[in-house]
């Protein structure tokens, strides 16, 4: 099917993509609850078990470098139906799995079928609508996707609990086979092919026209200075609220508290974006960004022992998230239409490659409030800094980008 897909109903293509998006986020996480179980399952010490996140993470940035080009030069559909297949039989191996190697090799294989939806569902978005229509659409995918990071532990564990810590990982294939049947029977090809990159090489040569292309980077840096506060909070929380006295059970729910800030910074700037410009909301989500990472330093440095002051924090802080994860996509995206697939894909794997650094840094010196709050206000500081700096840039160099005062 070359034709753009017009006569897609709204609903249908929100729950797909709203599937692609969130599928993959509920795979990294939805076996956390059971990490313990599985590794004596798998007669493997903890440390294997966790060491298979970052793979995961890994294999999905790998994905989306790769199906980024590959999907401005092969079209969206065909791509997608295999990255699902993938993620479905992998999730299956996952659940089968005799020892913690085939574990790993599932997850590895798991994550780069789920890249197929992450990234080529982003570029479908800007296939089918205009800038504005897309942050819109980014602005309502968002706020459910946001939340499957944190319900997905919560889901994990009750089936860990009920049943075995295998299920989930049947879960996660179920999600795969309902969006495949989905994408197969009501989803059409939305790139032509007389839109298509004619070679692969010409559509690999973007990347290098990407990294240097100061709007773009703008846009991505918001990404990666989010992702890397934020994953570096989900590394160090479970030590710092298991010192405050946490049982397991109460430090899942707080990923919860977490998690619902982000969607109403999603849905208000989905509101926003109607009166004002992609880029003066990114200011606001800047502004919180820096009050939540700024009180949460503070928190440190009176050493505080509740865990209340801190999640008040976080919750200001992916408040700010919630406008500039979702609107820095659509700002990046919708600049390159023609290179929508290898811009989303790079901005994905560069994302997800400073949260992977970022665990590993705060791992290493931040697993207290005070380092984590100074860890991520840096990081915060580091975007309010870089994005007008780039913009301005952008602006000089009449890539199109808007100017941060429009």
């Amino acid at each position: 099917m070359s034709q753009p897909a017009t006569n897609i109903s709204y609903r249908i293509l929100l729950t797909v993509l709203v599937l692609l998006s969130a599928s993959g986020l509920i795979a990294s996480d939805i076996n956390l609850p059971g990490m313990g179980i599985a590794a004596l399952a798998l007669h493997s010490p903890i440390s294997a078990l966790q060491q298979t996140f970052s793979i995961y993470l890994i294999g999905l940035a790998v994905a989306q470098v790769l199906y980024g080009p590959l999907s401005d030069t092969y079209g969206r559909r065909s791509l997608v139906l295999f990255g699902l297949l993938l993620f479905t039989v992998a999730s299956i191996t996952c659940a089968g799995a005799p020892n913690v190697t085939v574990f790993a090799i599932g997850r590895l294989l798991q994550a780069l079928g789920a890249g197929a939806g992450v990234v080529i569902g982003r570029a479908i978005v800007v296939d089918i609508f205009d800038k504005q229509t897309s942050a819109r659409v980014f602005a309502t995918i968002m706020p459910i996707v946001g939340a499957s990071p944190a319900l997905s532990p919560l889901i994990g564990g009750y089936l860990t609990l009920q049943f075995s810590w295998r299920v989930p990982f049947l879960f996660t294939a179920l999600l795969g086979i309902s969006t495949l049947i989905l994408v197969v029977t009501k989803i059409p090809e939305t790139l032509p092919k007389e839109q298509r990159h004619h070679t692969l090489l010409a559509t690999v040569k973007n990347y290098a026209g990407l990294l240097i292309n100061a709007s773009f980077l703008a846009y991505t840096v918001n990404l990666c200075v989010t992702y890397a506060a934020y994953f570096g909070y989900l590394a160090a929380s479970p030590v710092i609220f298991s010192a405050m006295g946490m049982t397991p059970t109460l430090i899942s729910y707080c990923y919860i508290s977490v998690a619902f800030p982000y969607i109403v910074g999603n849905l208000i700037s989905r509101k926003l974006i109607h009166k004002y410009s992609i880029n003066r909301l990114l200011a606001v989500g800047y502004v919180l960004f820096v009050i939540g990472a700024g009180s949460f330093f503070l928190c440190g440095l009176y050493n505080t022992t509740s865990p209340i002051p801190i999640l008040l924090n976080m919750a200001i802080m992916t408040l700010g998230n919630g406008f500039l994860i979702p609107l820095s996509y659509a700002g990046g995206i919708t600049n390159f239409p023609k290179s929508a697939g290898a811009a989303s894909g790079l901005m994905g794997a560069l994302q997800l490659t400073v949260g992977s650094l970022s665990i590993y840094i705060v791992t290493l010196v931040a697993s207290d409030v005070r380092h984590l709050g100074l860890f991520m206000l840096t990081t915060a500081l580091i975007g309010c800094a870089t994005f007008p700096l780039l913009l301005y840039f952008s602006c000089r160099v009449k890539t199109g980008a808007a100017p941060l005062r429009s």
